[in-house]
């Protein structure tokens, strides 16, 4: 397997040496060129061990997944400035969109297996908050019902997670991300209020 090297684990850390194996193969040459029988090897155990703690590919996966959104979340959090806080939950959500872009088209192989419907994204506290402000400020100033917040959440989610697949298929320069998530948010600020 390519772009793989053995990880050293001390006893009782094989199923997370397992996933930070797996984690670094799916990035570096995606998820259909890696086994559970090669990351074992990677890592220096039997198969038989590795089926110890995962019982074929797709546990795996989903393990692979999970750790995605964790470092996403993490990543996100080291680029999200203490002045997108105080500059309202539209500045937080240009902070965050950016951030949540960067990480995408970084990470395509692995971004893929997070979203492949086996593991539900997660929405940690911060990212909780943030979207709780927005839809309730566009529900205040734009007259969107209370009833729709999920469907905005999810328009808003399609619009950013639809810029990274942009760039991922090479479809938009990453040089323009920026000005877009710019242009989102002004479209979010200026919507006028429905009738």
């Amino acid at each position: 397997m390519n772009g793989t090297t053995k990880r050293a684990y001390h006893h009782g850390d094989l199923s997370e040496a397992l996933i930070e194996q797996a984690v670094a193969s799916v990035d570096a040459v995606g998820a259909e060129h890696v086994s559970l029988r090669a990351v074992a090897a990677a890592v220096g155990v039997s198969p038989s061990a590795a089926y110890h703690h995962f019982a074929d590919k797709e546990a795996l996966m989903e393990a692979v997944s999970a750790r995605g959104f964790t470092q996403l979340d993490q990543f996100i959090l080291c680029h999200v400035s203490v002045d997108s806080h105080l500059g309202g939950p539209l500045e937080l959500m240009r902070h965050s969109a950016n951030a949540y872009i960067s990480f995408a088209v970084d990470h395509p192989h692995l971004f893929q297996v997070m979203f492949n419907g086996r593991v539900a994204p997660p929405h940690p506290e911060y990212i909780e908050g943030s979207l709780v402000s927005t839809l309730s400020h566009l529900q205040t100033e734009y007259g969107f019902a209370q009833e729709d917040s999920h469907l905005l959440e999810t328009v808003l989610m399609a619009s950013v997670h639809g810029i990274a697949a942009l760039v991922i298929e090479g479809r938009m320069d990453r040089t323009y991300v920026p000005a877009a998530v710019d242009m989102l948010t002004t479209i979010i600020v200026t919507t006028p209020k429905s009738k």
